[in-house]
């Protein structure tokens, strides 16, 4: 995909073609998480609960990837995160399974 390649060319140095180093192989996992916070930034996809998207496909069809590149990102933010976090503390978007709540501050 461009945007990993794109990647490569903002986070990598040198040749990582041998995934036996496991330096290269964190070049690998460093250029394909640029990539993922690139295409698919957390508030696109309060974006995307915004304009009522429903569904894994839509949601990347909303977002311009492959359904496995945005189950990807996902996986990744779960990881980073864990089940959820907060965005400017009136979202938080849940990674398992997939949502986002808005918080509404009381009256």
């Amino acid at each position: 995909m461009l945007a990993e390649e794109l990647g490569h060319y903002h986070t990598s140095s040198g040749d990582i073609l041998d995934q036996r180093d496991s330096m290269n192989r964190k070049q690998e996992l460093r250029a394909r998480r640029w990539a993922y916070e690139r295409l698919i930034p957390l508030d696109r996809l309060v974006d995307a609960y915004k304009a009522r998207v429903k569904g894994r496909f839509e949601l990347a069809e909303y977002l311009g990837v492959t359904e496995p590149f945005l189950q990807s990102a996902i996986d990744r933010y779960r990881d980073k995160y864990g089940v959820f976090t907060m965005l400017d503390d009136r979202y938080i978007i849940y990674f398992e399974p997939l949502g986002v709540a808005e918080i509404f501050a009381p009256w």
